[in-house]
């Protein structure tokens, strides 16, 4: 797995938006947070809600002064706990993050990375300025990719302030599920996993919830922390 695609440096990087909103997946949900999308992705999932952050390049290539500038701005205009860098894939990233990290630290903010879970070198790097890791696991029946090997890598290199998403089509196996289960078992600490029902997009269809709940009852018996939380923020209409 391709651990770098040079697409940014210290000072600047592709930058497709930043704006105010509220979290709509994993335990921050509900919770006020300035977004930082940047641009590229190493996959190419079938349900992803932002396909114009996946082409490389996307985006626009902006200064991390200018990131700054407008987390500055959105921070003085309501109170916010923390930024959500997201993407596209913000590990790709990884030299322009850590100094803005660190910025964010000393600025009062905390660091929440979204990240598909398949890129355990500049996970390691950054993992001791993430306050909250949401790593996904993509399922083989939604990329067309098996990348267990990555998620299997980068689960040991996560740090204890994280947790595990599975976004759940109509095409997910039985046999993706126990292998899902099975990297969380053995994670080196606890991960709560969340189980996301698929948002309707084009073809995409949402795992049945008969099945859904066989799959929780399931991951119950290995994982203590066991949770189904749809996508909230397109029921709410919010970007």
């Amino acid at each position: 797995m391709t651990q770098s695609l040079k697409l940014s440096d210290e000072s600047r990087a592709r930058l497709v938006e930043i704006f105010s909103s509220l979290q709509g997946e994993g335990p921050r949900l509900g919770e006020r947070q300035i977004f930082v999308r940047l641009g590229g992705c190493n996959l190419s999932c079938d349900y992803c809600d932002e396909p114009d952050t996946i082409p490389i390049p996307s985006g626009l290539v902006r200064s991390a002064e200018y990131v700054k500038s407008e987390i500055e701005r959105l921070a003085h205009s309501r109170s916010h706990r923390s930024i959500s860098w997201t993407g596209g894939e913000p590990l790709l990233h990884p030299q322009f993050l850590m100094p803005l990290m660190r910025w964010a630290h000393k600025r009062g903010l905390e660091n929440h990375l979204e990240t598909n879970g398949t890129l355990p070198v500049p996970m390691s790097a950054l993992a001791p300025l993430c306050d909250l890791v949401a790593m996904d696991i993509k399922l083989p029946s939604s990329t067309g990719r098996d990348t267990w090997s990555a998620h299997r890598d980068f689960i040991r290199v996560l740090p204890p302030a994280a947790f595990v998403k599975v976004v759940l089509s109509d095409r997910a196996t039985e046999e993706e599920w126990k292998q899902v289960v099975e990297l969380v078992r053995r994670a080196p600490h606890p991960l709560p996993l969340y189980l996301q029902p698929a948002t309707p997009i084009g073809k995409v269809k949402p795992i049945p919830a008969a099945r859904c709940l066989r799959f929780e009852a399931f991951a119950r018996r290995s994982v203590k922390d066991v949770i189904v939380r749809p996508q909230w923020h397109h029921l709410w209409n919010l970007p």
